[in-house]
């Protein structure tokens, strides 16, 4: 037991048997039924939860949880003030929600970014969860953003288009199968189709299953890409709806699907690449170089792993290895040593880390480091291909085989560079 008598020492957290442990972890959680949920929140008084949460002791929550904390701490290297921050929000925790009989909802815990300054909510999340203490009812950002574009549609219109958007992102192990797909790539296929869809309803319009191929040809926009988007989000919902026997026919079945508007591949200027290549930031540096030497694309960089570096070369998903040039290698240096120094004892299996994915596992975010680069990946990567088609006078071949890239796209990037008349025999 902690007693305030005791030195100072002696209140660090003791080592259990694996007896103690395996009766922690095998204790049974109180029953979900037991939560009782508050009539309405109001958000507490942060300086007046700070005082109780060091003045009380609070031993229910942390007795059952301690245990997965220090766990979860030594397996990911948390630091010292991460372990502690996530132990007072427990306190903080008990505290505001006290009827929750250690069971709390993860609604209720992203809620205290609002009054608690010095919660860890994500790790605390993660805890409770190993500790079996979590009720998830968290809401996928997608779902809440469905919800909001779609409420006040009549039904059954936004019923059908629930049925699309569940079988687009969960798939369909029925028939008509469907692989799940990207949320992204339903969000934008949602964005495409909204437009028309509250048009129609404008119209008085209220089910789907009326729609002909004459409305869909009326309401598709004259811009090529925006056209592209709509007809391709109206054959995935229409193809559903149809497996799903709630319309009768496809009415974009006599629709030719043509393909987007592509802009024309543009150089950079060069003293754009050049300040971005010595960066200050290391991560900055370092995936400016592999996008600006080997024409990497932002998904791969954000997934390359420790171990796919080998010996100066890089292994690619597909098999491919590349020799890495040698200013990339200085910059993979550089941030190797920074990354050591910053992280020492991090097991995240990824070469590009940060503050959030340093105490756990998962890649870093699309948008890293981009968002402080100055330039962007695609801009990068645009001008890598059109310098190596002008040095090899077009060789398409050449640009798929070191580039990993389709013939079509090659052939957009050459037309661009040399024009169409100087392909070189090879490239057949």
């Amino acid at each position: 037991m902690n007693d305030s008598r005791q030195p100072a020492e002696l209140h660090l957290p003791m080592a259990v048997s694996i007896r103690e442990a395996l009766k922690v972890i095998n204790t049974p959680p109180p029953t979900p039924a037991s939560y009782q949920p508050v009539l309405f929140h109001i958000d507490p008084d942060p300086e007046r939860l700070r005082q109780r949460s060091n003045e009380i002791r609070l031993r229910d929550i942390t007795s059952r949880t301690d245990h997965f904390l220090y766990a979860r701490a030594r397996e990911y290297a948390w630091s010292k003030r991460q372990t502690n921050q996530v132990r007072r929000t427990l306190k903080v925790l008990q505290l505001v929600f006290p009827g929750a009989n250690l069971r709390f909802r993860a609604s209720d815990i992203l809620a205290m970014r609002s009054y608690d300054d010095g919660s860890n909510i994500r790790s605390t999340i993660e805890v409770l969860e190993d500790a079996g203490l979590l009720i998830d009812d968290r809401v996928p950002s997608f779902t809440k953003l469905f919800e909001r574009k779609t409420h006040a549609l009549p039904e059954p219109m936004r019923s059908q288009l629930e049925l699309w958007r569940d079988i687009m992102v969960d798939g369909s192990k029925t028939p008509p199968r469907r692989q799940p797909r990207d949320t992204r790539t339903v969000k934008g296929q949602m964005y495409g189709i909204l437009p028309a869809i509250t048009r129609w309803v404008d119209d008085g319009r209220t089910s789907l299953a009326g729609i002909s191929t004459e409305d869909i040809l009326a309401a598709l926009p004259d811009d090529p890409s925006r056209r592209h988007t709509m007809l391709l989000g109206f054959r995935s919902l229409f193809t559903i709806l149809r497996g799903r026997k709630q319309v009768f026919t496809d009415p974009t079945n006599a629709i030719p699907l043509r393909g987007p508007r592509r802009n024309t591949p543009l150089p950079m200027e060069p003293t754009a690449i050049r300040d971005a290549l010595v960066n200050p930031d290391p991560a900055i540096a370092l995936a400016v170089s592999l996008v600006a030497f080997h024409a990497l694309t932002t998904q791969q960089v954000q997934h390359i792993q420790l171990t796919d570096i080998i010996d100066g070369r890089l292994r690619m998903p597909d098999g491919r290895f590349i020799p890495l040039a040698k200013p990339v290698r200085v910059r993979l240096s550089a941030w190797l040593d920074h990354r050591a120094q910053r992280w020492p004892e991090t097991k995240n299996p990824y070469l590009l880390v940060t503050v959030q994915t340093a105490p756990r596992l998962p890649p870093p975010g699309r948008n890293f480091p981009w968002k402080k680069a100055g330039v962007t990946a695609q801009a990068l990567r645009t001008d890598r291909v059109l310098y190596e088609i002008e040095q090899t006078g077009g060789d398409v071949r050449r640009i798929c085989d070191l580039f990993g890239i389709g013939i079509e796209t090659a052939l957009r990037y050459s037309h661009t560079a040399t024009g169409p008349q100087n392909i070189t025999a090879d490239s057949a």
